[in-house]
């Protein structure tokens, strides 16, 4: 090799390295600009994404349905199962919409704004206990009083801040748009239900014409297929699991008379989208916002009366729904959920666990791919 050679291959990797570096540079730099940029695309195409959201909630019965219409003995039925399937489910959700519209978005935007006035009389009462309480308490040794009136102050005067308000208006003015985007993907979803064949077909296309080496192919087919079930699992059963979380919640909170039910019902069923952590996080903000509007007594028996409820839906209800679990780890939840909230908020919180799912399910498909290669070089050796 000539020494221009040498020198050439040598300053290669180094030229690339500091490619990399000033891209990433420029990326964290930037962060914000890139950031605005991808939420302003994923909030055009929400429509798409949410039609994806729904197919796979939708899926299950969709397939159901199909599988019974197909085995009619009226012929007009069994050749046009799945179209008739398609305009059932339509329909249906027409009626799941206008129900939830109509009469569940009332009351919890009625309980949100009721809660939110009463905010300040509850402060009140808590401060007016605390203010009585035997002078040997701990809570007066911690000083919980000024902790709450700091607290509480500055929760207002965020609560106050023309910015705030603002923004507040500006959110229920874009909240037709974003109801817009959620019909718009229910039609989408029923579309891809509908052509969910077609669109397979065209995927493997393109897969096969953009990898061409058969072994890249398979490869790419069984990480997809990995991608498909977590999202499955986590979005059509766990989703459902939420629905009953929910319902069964609002239901233990009306029996003990606890106001805003449905408010805290919903609580329950949106944090249980959180493996392990969510309902024992939901269960905590319910019963301390019964123990504020309610007493003691109400709250130590809505949280265990939420307690036994997760563990029945734990042990019995959700591995029936979710027949496959998502294998992954308490801390590895925990963890998850801690980053994904500290970078993307309630968002974040939400989809760290099936975004870790999903790269731990890629890195051990790639892990086990490298051993079997290993060990059919180690053949190929000894041979």
């Amino acid at each position: 090799m000539k020494k221009a050679d040498f020198e050439l291959t040598k300053w290669i990797p180094i030229c690339i390295i500091a490619i990399i570096m000033m891209i990433i540079y420029k990326t964290i730099d930037n962060i914000e600009q890139i950031t605005s940029a991808i939420g302003n695309f994923l909030y055009i195409i929400s429509p798409l994404l949410y039609g994806i959201l729904f197919s796979y909630f939708i899926y299950i019965p969709h397939k159901a349905i199909e599988k019974l219409l197909a085995k009619s003995k009226v012929a007009f039925i069994s050749k046009r199962a799945r179209g008739i399937t398609t305009i059932l489910i339509f329909l249906v959700l027409l009626l799941i919409v206008g129900f939830i519209l109509g009469f569940v978005t009332p009351i919890i935007f009625t309980s949100v704004i009721d809660l939110a006035n009463s905010v300040p009389g509850y402060i009140a009462d808590v401060l007016d206990y605390v203010d009585n309480l035997p002078e040997d308490s701990i809570l007066i040794e911690f000083d919980i009083a000024e902790i709450i009136r700091s607290s509480s102050n500055d929760l207002l005067n965020r609560v106050m801040n023309p910015d705030n308000i603002e923004q507040a208006a500006r959110d229920v003015v874009s909240f037709a748009g974003d109801i817009f985007s959620v019909m718009m993907g229910l039609v989408i979803s029923l579309y891809i239900l509908l052509d969910r064949d077609r669109i397979a077909v065209f995927f493997n296309r393109l897969n096969v014409a953009v990898f061409k080496n058969e072994k890249r192919v398979n490869s790419s087919i069984k990480y997809l297929s990995q991608i498909n079930k977590v999202l499955f699992t986590f979005i059509a059963s766990k989703g459902l699991d939420s629905i009953i979380n929910f319902i069964s919640a609002t239901i233990i909170l009306l029996i003990f008379g606890v106001p805003y039910a449905m408010l805290l019902g919903l609580i329950a069923g949106v944090f249980n989208f959180i493996p392990y952590i969510g309902s024992i996080i939901s269960a905590i903000i319910i019963s301390i916002i019964t123990l504020i509007t309610c007493d003691l007594n109400t709250a130590v028996y809505v949280m265990i009366a939420l307690l036994a409820f997760h563990q029945l839906d734990g042990n019995y209800i959700e591995p029936r729904i979710m027949k496959s679990s998502l294998k992954i780890s308490p801390i590895l939840v925990i963890i998850a959920v801690v980053i994904g909230g500290a970078y993307f908020g309630i968002v974040g919180m939400f989809l760290a666990v099936p975004v870790t799912v999903i790269i731990k399910q890629i890195l051990l498909e790639y892990i086990s791919n490298t051993e079997a290669e290993a060990r059919e070089q180690k053949l190929d050796a000894k041979r």
